[in-house]
């Protein structure tokens, strides 16, 4: 059994919890953006406008509007089976680190192993492996991305309260489009991990101590040993097969 490193990105996104920004806007246009965005809300409808010259009261409704109408679409977006569904290494990197950790905890080493033997390899077996962790955690990752999106949600309006010379248009839209990133199931991958991590050191505290988490981390458990399972188990079934008959 080895241990497959993270990039340094992903780790530091999941022990410190910052999620570095890769946006520079000049401008109020989304689709000026040199690196575009997976998700972007679609304003098209909104009853305000996001302008330079934007008032404290009407940035504050936009405010209020972008994040429930975004949420919406984020929702839709995420539940979409025709969405592109290309995934990055670092999502590859956070399906491991899930399992490795469920692996420490249940004391199940073959969870580490399978998870590695599928992930690390990009062969037709092993897409249908990656494809079974996806399907079952679907719903825990995409609470996962809410609950991200509701901790970024709460910071913008905080500001609400800042005037508009300390909070202006093109700042509120640095935050949409930091917004606009996490509905992304690699944020969702990123705060079960977090969670995990979070279980794992805080099992010798008091059970009164521990924090419920808003993420069914037994049900993530379950999930990740009895998908390692089935695929080991089709693994095993497909050794034998090509087993040499000795006379």
């Amino acid at each position: 059994m080895y241990k497959y490193l993270l990039t340094a990105t992903t780790m530091a996104i999941i022990f410190t919890g910052c999620i570095p920004s890769t946006f520079q806007q000049s401008n109020l246009d989304v689709s000026t953006q040199t690196e575009p965005l997976r998700f972007s809300t679609n304003r098209s409808t909104f009853l305000t406008r996001l302008e330079s010259n934007i008032s404290k009261e009407r940035r504050n409704e936009f405010i209020d509007e972008f994040i429930l109408k975004s949420d919406i679409q984020c929702q839709q977006y995420l539940n979409n089976p025709k969405k592109d569904k290309k995934k990055s290494k670092s999502e590859d990197e956070l399906y491991m680190n899930i399992a490795q950790t469920v692996s420490t905890v249940l004391g199940l080493g073959y969870i580490t192993q399978v998870a590695q033997s599928i992930f690390l390899d990009d062969d037709e077996s092993s897409k249908e492996g990656q494809k079974a962790y996806e399907n079952a955690l679907s719903p825990e990752i995409k609470k996962g991305v809410e609950i991200v999106r509701e901790r970024y949600a709460k910071k913008i309006k905080k500001k609400k309260e800042l005037t508009v010379k300390k909070y202006n248009s093109n700042q509120l839209q640095e935050d949409i489009n930091i917004y606009d990133k996490q509905c992304n199931m690699e944020y969702g991958l990123i705060e079960i991990n977090r969670a995990l991590k979070e279980m794992q050191n805080q099992m010798r505290t008091p059970v009164y101590a521990k924090p419920a988490h808003k993420i069914n981390l037994e049900s993530v458990k379950e999930k990740v040993k009895n998908v390692s399972k089935q695929v080991k188990q089709k693994e095993d079934n497909a050794t034998k097969k090509i087993e040499p008959i000795i006379l």
